[in-house]
């Protein structure tokens, strides 16, 4: 009853809150802050944002106003560094004190920012100087307008840093840094229009972060689903659904989805740290390796000791401290436990690292009694503590010489040139780095582990799956037994050839070959020929119901054809053209080869074959003498479709194509008469074809 709570903020919207916390009593405090002068001066988007900055410092400090300290935002720190190295030759010219204000910077340094000095003040913040602190004597701010957000991509399960666009709260917590103590002046490198665009809060950090820690939290105070947690603003669901994952694979809880809460999830409790680091450290503990454990979670919750960046100089003599190990985290344990220092390690982070080992290291956060224990243990123990840490980003090399892998869940990712981890073909991505706005671009890893293909089945029995399946192997053209092992959906081991049986093989066999079966049929004429004339009927003699060979028919007649098969060699054309057959039952059989005939009786009395093509009317090619006597045009489909004749020479050559040849005979056969009686003398041309015998004479047995 005595405990009051308050709700403090300069830029949250105060009613969605008072009213969550059941109408609230809200209390306005205006404060004291001098009038701004706000200038827009929107930036050349093909100008690095970097050179525009110094462009407005160098304005801002020669023109009239020439009193006061000067604030500028950038959106990190490398921004910050580039900006202070361009702005020297303008330092000496006006005796300026350049200075950088970031999170990374040790505390006396970042004081050196915040108290007054002789000389005026130009100070280079990423948005830690956004709010709560007041900088006496800044009365110009410079904003770029950009920050950098921490966020989580919950399909790849690792954090990212976009370069984003600040909201309008917080462009209006920079510019009020410069009225803090006077009246003073914002610019800011955008247009009023853009900063009508703005949005006008920046995401809730709980929609965008690793939700691990609060959903382990969740369950541990009896809510079994998260989602029906009653939050100010609901995180998104698939954020919900990442962190109950990763919460699983870690051990914590005992399904992936609306899991109960396992006794290893209430020891990770105790532990002040994010879910990975707990179960770490419950590992190292257990190993009796209390100090090792200590020190790996330091180095991994904590800014990485060694510099993204090396001085020029010095660079190609501190690409690692060796060519190849086991681990990166390794190599900084040596760091750690050698007091090595060069120019490629950053002291600050180093000393924040001891700081958290002592942390880590705290007699309160473990059940038993153990102490310290051994420290840097054997390069086995240090890679299955950290595969335990990180089950869900191990990965497999796919391409060796351009150092690229696969990670769990399929994301792409390929190793940073600092990464001495050369040699392993599974690893953990300890740090891997990936900008959401490539969404198919690989995850940059700088910090790896090998791991050995033996600890999966050792530390994650749970998640290895074993599956044996047939397959058709297209370059074979056959079904073969392939047996995979795979550590989540990471592909782990694959082995050919393994036993099929032989009902397996002959539906996998024509499941393959359904989508072929036409190209299938079409390999042999008589079968091609089959589908062509009972295309012919469906279409001209619809009257009656011939069946369609196509989608599931044909699906079911290559499945008869491949019966007690398991090669396309082996299901043969007969197979396929019996199984056609074996579709038209009585009296559709005796109506087919009445209403689509193979062959067709000229007036010599010779049967010849029609040849069907899908698509087109059937052909006939007969000697033009053999159709003396005939006077219209042969008909098959009970008279419906005329055959097309292709009409040939003595010597077998096409002359004319027809499909009327009673106008050919009156129209066209006069001149062709002509023509042939000059060619070949010897044979009968008579004027009058219809009342000529026909002539089967010299025409080639078959």
């Amino acid at each position: 009853p005595d405990l009051k709570l308050i709700v403090m903020s300069a830029t949250l919207d105060a009613e969605p809150v008072a009213a969550y916390l059941g109408d609230a009593p809200i209390v306005r405090v205006p404060g004291r802050l001098f009038p701004i002068e706000v200038d827009h001066r929107p930036r050349r988007h093909d100008r690095d944002v970097v050179d525009q900055v110094v462009d407005e410092l160098t304005s801002v400090l020669r023109g009239q106003s020439n009193d006061g300290d000067v604030l500028v935002f950038l959106p990190g720190v490398g921004e910050i560094n580039s900006a202070i190295a361009s702005s020297q030759t303008l330092a000496r010219e006006s005796d300026l004190l350049l200075l950088p204000l970031h999170g990374s910077l040790p505390n006396n340094e970042q004081l050196r920012a915040l108290q007054p000095a002789k000389q005026r003040k130009v100070i280079f913040a990423t948005n830690i100087a956004e709010t709560s602190l007041t900088i006496d004597g800044v009365t110009c701010v410079i904003d770029a307008g950009l920050h950098r957000m921490a966020g989580f991509d919950a399909r790849r399960g690792m954090d990212t840093l976009s370069l984003s666009r600040i909201s309008q709260a917080s462009a209006s917590q920079r510019a009020g840094r410069a009225g803090r103590t006077r009246p003073g002046r914002a610019i800011r490198l955008w247009s009023a229009k853009e900063h009508n665009e703005l949005p006008a809060f920046d995401l809730p950090e709980l929609s965008r972060v690793d939700l691990a820690p609060t959903v382990l939290a969740l369950h541990a105070w009896g809510c079994a689903d998260p989602r029906e947690f009653s939050f100010f603003q609901p995180p998104p669901p698939h954020m919900l659904s990442a962190a109950e994952r990763l919460l699983f694979l870690l051990g914590a809880l005992d399904s992936a989805k609306n899991g109960k809460l396992t006794d290893l999830g209430r020891a990770m409790l105790a532990f002040p740290a994010h879910p990975r680091l707990a179960r770490l450290l419950l590992a190292a503990d257990a190993m009796g390796m209390r100090g090792t454990g200590a020190q790996i979670a330091a180095l991994l919750s904590e800014k990485d000791i060694l510099r993204d960046s090396i001085p020029r100089e010095t660079k190609s003599a501190f690409r690692t401290p060796k060519d190849r190990a086991d681990s990166d985290i390794e190599i900084r344990l040596q760091i750690l436990n050698e007091n090595r220092f060069d120019d490629r390690i950053d002291r600050t982070a180093l000393a924040q690292v001891r700081r958290a080992i002592e942390q880590y290291n705290s007699p309160s956060w473990y059940s038993g009694r153990g102490e310290v224990g051994r420290v840097l243990g054997e390069s086995d123990v240090i890679g299955k503590l950290i595969a335990l840490a990180y089950p869900d980003r191990i990965c497999r090399i796919r391409d060796r010489a351009v150092r690229t892998g696969t990670m769990v869940g399929g994301g792409g990712v390929k190793m940073g040139a600092e990464s001495a981890v050369v040699d392993a073909e599974f690893f953990v991505a300890v740090d891997a780095r990936h900008t959401p706005a490539a969404a198919r671009a690989e995850s940059i890893v700088r910090i790896a582990s090998r791991v050995a293909r033996e600890w999966l089945d050792e530390l994650f029995p749970q998640s290895i799956r074993r599956e044996t399946t047939a397959e058709f192997d297209s370059q074979r053209q056959r079904v073969i037994g392939v047996s995979r092992v795979y550590y989540l959906d990471l592909l782990l081991d694959e082995q050919l050839n393994a036993p099929v049986e032989d009902e397996t093989a002959s539906r996998v066999l024509a499941e393959a070959l359904a989508p072929r079966a036409i190209e299938l049929i079409s390999r042999d004429e008589r079968a091609a020929n089959f589908i062509a004339r009972l295309e012919l009927l469906r279409l001209n003699a619809s009257e009656l119901d011939w069946p369609a060979l196509d989608g599931p028919q044909l699906v079911e007649i290559i499945a008869e054809a491949c019966h007690g098969r398991r090669a396309v060699a082996d299901v043969s054309t007969a197979d396929l053209l019996d199984a056609l057959r074996s579709r038209l039952v009585y009296p559709l059989d005796r109506k087919f080869e009445d209403f689509a005939p193979e062959t067709i009786a000229v007036p010599t009395g010779n049967r010849l074959r029609l040849t069907y093509s899908r698509g087109d009317k059937p052909r006939l090619a007969v000697r033009l003498q053999e159709l003396f006597g005939m006077a219209a045009t042969p008909r098959i489909c009970n008279g419906r479709v005329p055959v097309l004749l292709e009409l040939l020479g003595p010597n077998y050559r096409p002359v004319q194509v027809t499909d009327d040849l009673a106008s050919f005979w009156k129209n066209t056969y006069p001149q062709v008469r002509k023509d042939l009686r000059a060619r070949y003398p010897k044979h009968s041309w008579p004027e009058d074809p219809l009342t000529a015998p026909p002539i089967s004479k010299g025409r080639p047995t078959k």
